[in-house]
Order: structure tokens, then sequence, then C-alpha cells
């Protein structure tokens, strides 16, 4: 994997979670600017998908941005820039690394670059959310896309595996660097199951469409986690759906449980399974 040593330890991080609630869950007014204010700004263009090299360079445009003001992020089903934020937590981004008509290392290097850029804007949102500049939908639908991506890179992971060399020397180094991906998104899984439980910062229509996001990423994401960290998970999510206080989020919780321990099982069959 080009690079992956280098750069695989940042593929997924702790999302930085607010740490100052908003005041009664109320949604700050818009300041985001009109579309071609940002296309000044240096962010691309919205009407195309973007590479990890496109989302790195609206990474390091709105980071200037928001030194000026927190405020002129773009907004969800903003008026004058949802067409953006759209376009920020697309999942036509991800079609790319879909394609197998291009080399899986190529791939593999561009949706690191994706994820280390998006993470840069995560954290741009959750600190603009702390300071009440930001809607806490922006930063569900961020934390949406994150989770997305992290989907399709152990997608990407299940690929590239069967395709190393044992014998190369370079394998070790390889493997070590996978087992690192797989520790970060664990820490991730693990981060975002705190958010439900955080009903003073988030409204819960917005939770509930987290747990939606969950649902069809987490059975992909928590079979390649550490043992230990998918236990840690399950049990998390168990010990939320008997918490008295996640009544108005029940459904949602339990749908989510149940997708997870059906995949978790799918996994360790086929691990059981012999190989030739």
């Amino acid at each position: 994997m080009t690079g992956c040593s280098d750069s695989a330890d940042s593929v997924a991080t702790d999302p930085p979670l607010p740490v100052a609630p908003a005041s009664d869950n109320q949604v700050p007014d818009d300041h985001s600017l009109p579309l071609d204010e940002y296309l000044e700004a240096g962010v691309p263009a919205h009407d195309r998908n973007w590479t990890g090299s496109d989302m790195q360079q609206a990474a390091e445009a709105l980071g200037k941005l928001t030194k000026e003001d927190a405020a002129l992020l773009p907004r969800y089903q903003s008026p004058q820039s949802g067409k953006l934020f759209d376009r920020i937590t697309s999942a036509e981004n991800l079609d790319l690394y879909q394609n197998e008509q291009s080399p899986i290392e190529v791939r593999v290097h561009e949706a690191i670059l994706l994820m280390q850029s998006s993470n840069q804007i995560l954290v741009l949102y959750a600190t603009a959310f702390a300071d009440q500049k930001v809607a806490d939908s922006e930063l569900i639908e961020m934390i949406g896309s994150t989770l997305r991506l992290s989907a399709t890179i152990v997608q990407l992971i299940n690929e590239f595996l069967p395709t190393l060399d044992k014998n190369d020397f370079t394998y070790p180094t390889r493997m070590e660097s996978l087992d690192n991906v797989r520790k970060n998104l664990a820490t991730v899984v693990i981060a975002n199951l705190k958010v439900p439980t955080e009903s003073h910062l988030y409204r819960t229509s917005e939770l509930k469409r987290l747990l939606g996001y969950m649902q069809n990423t987490y059975p992909v994401i928590l079979p390649a986690l550490p043992e230990a960290s998918r236990a840690e998970a399950l049990q998390r999510l168990r010990t939320l759906i008997e918490d008295p206080e996640m009544q108005p989020l029940q459904p949602e919780l339990k749908s989510l449980l149940k997708a997870v321990e059906t995949s978790a099982e799918q996994a360790e069959t086929e691990s059981a399974k012999p190989t030739n």
C-alpha cells in the first residue's frame, strides 16, 4: 500500500465532541456565504465529486475562513451554502473508491487523504458548534460522512488484504499499519456511541438521524475492529438500550443493535470457514 505506513495512523481519529452545550438546543442564525464567495476563498466547486486533494483544499480554505468567523462555515440545508455543505458530506465523493478498474493501492491512498481532510473539517465544525456558531445538524452530518468513509475504508482493506504477499519484506509494516487503522476506527465507533447520551447538546431528531447513519455503516465497520473493541461497542449499545433516559431513541437503538449483532455473527461464520 503506497504510503500506507506513513499516513494510515491518522485515517480515523476520535471526533472532537463539543465542550460547551448549545443554549437550549437553539439553531444559530445562518451567516454562511454565497457559493461564489467560497470559490473565491479557494474552496473547490460544489457541482462535481471531490477527490482527497479537493477535500484537503476545502479544509485549508475553510480553516482560513473560520479564523475570521466560524459562523462563515457552510450550513446544512442553507439557501446560501447548503449545496456546498452537501458536497462536503456527499456519499458521491466515495464513488472513486468503488471503481475496481482503478488500482487498489491508488484507491486506498486517496481514501486515506480524503479521511484526513474530512477530519480536519470535522474539527472546524465541532469547534464552531461548541462556540454556538453552527447547529447540531451540521455536526451530525459531518459525523455521518465520516462513518460512510470509514465503512468504505474497511471495504478497501478487505479488498487489499488478499493482494499482499506474505513473503514481501514490507508485509509486517503494512499489516501493522492496517492494524492501526482498525484501532483508530474503534476509537471513532466508541466515541460516537457517546453522542446519543448528550440530549443537552443535540435535538432528538438529529440523534435519530445519526443512529440511522450508524445502522448503515456499523455493520460494515464493527467486524473490522479489534475483538475487545468490538465487544465493547456491542456492550455500550446494550447499555444504552437499557437506559430509561434513552427512551425516545429506543426504536433506533434496537434496530442498530440487531444490525451489528447480525453482522458480527456473519463475520464469525466467515472467519471460521477453512481456507484453501
